[in-house]
């Protein structure tokens, strides 16, 4: 098939994308990674959920990505979720093909590949020979928030989405016949109706990408808001807003909420609680009370006003209080013509980090949120931010922050990407990095043992870089097997090319931050990666029955690892 002038402007789309994201891998991986981007563009996943949903390479069943989201938030390793009747478990299949047509032998495997994969009654060693260790990790991940959600009475939904560089969505008869056919499949296997197949071809990844969220919002308030100065930071507004507009100011074209809205807001929805079941009984109950009287209203932080009259126009929205009562206005439905009550909003106007972080905080602790919920608030995070910064590098303390601001991915890292990086290579604990990577951050001991003041935050990059540069050159393997195998060890192999460097086993944070990222090359990481290799391989010779996995958890393998460098 000729490409048309769609796929050619959308191949110079995934070329910019590769260009201001700096990312150097082959072009099917960089398809992969753009048509992902564009799918989930509406779902509040990072990059690096995205890196770590990818499963294909040898054995990969015909599945390219698996993601997996529970109430929205996307699962790791060792997330914690909590399952009641309003949960909502998403499993995302993706295929990213750079063919130029839609091809029934996709479909086939996947046909073949979901009866056996999400079989939970077959043993995961009958599994382990057929497919590779990352589609497992994602499998069990999935099996056991999927069993969890059933017996909470909360739904599953499935959506398998098929990209490739087609002009346009042109499918023959038997193939629209396999794509029924494995709806069905999937609605029997997983119990549920809630099943879409989506293919996209150039002309609908060209659109999404196109596509940007909305960053600039207007409010209406009834009457011109009360505009307050308070010394020379201080800026705010203070109004009712009809419920109408409340709830207009709140929806997307599409119908559905703006949750980029509550990015700062460390609670979701809590569904049909005591305080949400009454605030919806004073919605749906019109009296001769305004509501603003019985609520005590919504607190927004954003920048750059713009007032006309009524209308106020802000940007970078973030309520930081009101979440619930946002909700419960969103799901009031139609508002009747005649309702005239209205919400107290309050909008400060703020770009200086250190009022909005004390806003945030005090607006969270309000609420009796746990300490681990808050790190991003912690002076060692913004000092590490500032660092970073002033590096040329981005640190994503409150997430998805640089991203939305179109800042390239290969240069921003998260809270828990620099904690698995710190585990790894400054406290040599891989094991614990790979296997527990949500848990580092959640214990005050865990925490403290991870960011310390004292340390040199030169370390601290050096660790990002480090980790970032063995990913890439892992992703760059041309043995999928071999990729797919090492892929689990990266945090392992970051830690070895240290030592490899430094040619000493205990080294100090101090020598760390004199280490330079640009001097680890082709040479040196290959020998950590067939160093490492060469370690797994007679570590599965005398543990005859450890899987890749559990070999990349194992605290014995970093001991045997240390043991064979000395």
């Amino acid at each position: 098939m000729v490409a048309n002038n769609t796929t050619i402007i959308l191949n110079g789309c995934i070329e910019k994308f590769k260009a201001e994201n700096e990312l150097t891998l082959e072009e099917n991986e960089i398809f992969e990674l753009f048509s992902l981007s564009q799918i989930m563009k509406n779902e509040d996943v990072t990059f690096e959920n995205i890196l770590d949903s990818i499963t294909d390479g040898g054995n990969d069943g015909g599945i390219d990505s698996i993601i997996i989201l529970h109430n929205d938030d996307y699962i790791e390793e060792d997330s914690e979720y909590y399952c009641k009747p309003s949960s909502i478990t998403k499993l995302i299949v993706t295929q990213s093909k750079i063919e130029r047509s839609f091809k029934e032998i996709s479909i086939d495997k996947l046909i073949s590949t979901f009866p056996t994969l999400f079989n939970l009654e077959t043993k995961e060693s009958e599994l382990n020979d057929r497919f590779n260790p990352q589609l497992m990790d994602k499998r069990n991940r999935f099996g056991k928030i999927w069993a969890d959600t059933v017996r909470s009475g909360g739904s599953l939904e499935v959506y398998i989405n098929y990209a490739c560089m087609a002009n346009e969505i042109e499918i023959s008869s038997s193939f629209k016949s396999k794509k029924e056919q494995l709806k069905v499949i999937c609605k029997e296997l997983f119990a549920t109706e809630k099943v879409e197949f989506n293919c996209y071809s150039s002309k609908e990844l060209l659109s999404l990408y196109q596509t940007h969220k909305k960053n600039r919002s207007t409010i209406i308030f009834k009457d011109s808001p009360l505009s307050i100065n308070y010394g020379e930071n201080g800026l705010g507004y203070i109004g009712l807003v009809k419920l109408s507009d409340y709830k207009d100011f709140l929806t997307l074209e599409d119908g559905s909420i703006n949750d980029d809205l509550f990015e700062s807001n460390v609670r979701h929805f809590q569904g049909k609680v005591d305080v949400n079941t009454k605030i919806k009984n004073t919605l749906e109950n019109i009296s001769d009370r305004d509501f603003w009287w019985l609520n005590n209203g919504i607190t927004i932080i954003a920048e750059e006003p713009k007032q006309l009259s009524k209308k106020l126009t802000i940007e970078n929205v973030q309520i930081v209080n009101g979440l619930q009562t946002s909700y419960s206005i969103y799901n009031l439905g139609t508002v009747q013509d005649n309702d005239d009550r209205s919400v107290l909003v309050k909008v400060i106007i703020s770009n200086h980090k250190d009022i909005v972080d004390e806003i945030i905080e005090a607006t969270n602790y309000q609420n009796a949120v746990p300490p681990g919920l808050l790190r991003a608030t912690d002076n060692i995070q913004k000092e590490i931010e500032m660092y970073f910064s002033q590096k040329g590098f981005y640190y994503d303390r409150r997430k998805n922050y640089y991203k939305n601001q179109g800042k390239p991915v290969a240069k921003i890292f998260g809270i828990p990407f620099l904690a698995q990086a710190i585990k790894a290579i400054v406290l040599q604990d891989p094991h614990s990095a790979r296997a527990t990577p949500t848990s580092l951050l959640k214990t005050e001991a865990s925490y403290k043992s991870i960011f310390k003041q004292q340390d040199n935050y030169e370390a601290y990059l050096n660790c990002c870089l480090i980790v970032s540069k063995i990913h890439n050159a892992i992703l760059n393997i041309d043995d999928k097997q071999h990729k797919n195998k090492l892929i689990n060890f990266k945090l392992h192999i970051s830690m070895i090319v240290v030592i490899l460097y430094l040619n000493k086993m205990d080294y100090s944070v101090d020598e760390i931050s004199n280490i330079n990222p640009t001097e680890f090359d082709n040479a040196l990481i290959n020998r950590a990666i067939t160093k490492t290799n060469d370690l797994i391989v007679s570590y599965q010779k005398e543990n005859p029955n450890s899987n890749i996995i559990n070999v990349a958890k194992s605290a014995d393998f970093v001991t045997y690892v240390k043991n064979n460098m000395k």
